[in-house]
């Protein structure tokens, strides 16, 4: 009965916490040139995850970014530290900023919620897992081209 109470309590709690975090302010989106590059959290930028950069969220939270322009919204993870800028809120990758609209204005106002535990039931996980798992196989990470440094060549004097 005690467990009960307190496991009860702690989600309670854990809401009210997560209910505090409701944050509105410019959303941005990172480049396909960050493809390959390590996150904070050490996990690979893929421009086709669905990932996020926040400043205070602890790393793999879910979080719903909805674009206020158009109202629509998406689902990522929060997987890096970011953005650097004076009300810059979260920054988004890039196919989650299609699906909001945002690539169209490059930076726009956006509110972020985090999602409790409550809101994650395992059909919802399951489905973002292998969205991001289908977007990896679909889109492996181009080749690049190796660039050669040019060789130092001294000048003839004539």
């Amino acid at each position: 009965m005690i467990q009960k109470i307190f496991v009860g309590i702690a989600l309670i709690t854990s809401n009210a916490l997560l209910w505090a975090q409701r944050q509105e302010g410019v959303g941005t989106y990172y480049h396909e040139r960050f493809w390959g590059i390590r996150t904070s959290s050490g996990e690979v930028y893929h421009p086709f995850v669905y990932s996020a950069a926040h400043r205070t969220l602890p790393f793999g939270t879910w979080v719903e970014v909805e674009l206020l322009k158009t109202g629509k919204k998406t689902i990522v993870k929060v997987n890096d530290r970011g953005p650097f800028f004076r009300g810059g809120v979260i920054d988004v990758s890039k196919i989650a900023a299609k699906e909001l609209g945002l690539v169209a204005y490059g930076n726009s106002k956006v509110k972020v919620r985090p999602l409790s535990e409550l809101e994650l039931t395992d059909s919802l996980k399951s489905f973002l897992f292998k969205r991001d798992s289908l977007a990896k196989v679909e889109h492996p990470k181009p080749m690049r081209k190796s660039k050669r440094k040019k060789k130092n060549r001294k000048r003839k004097k004539r």
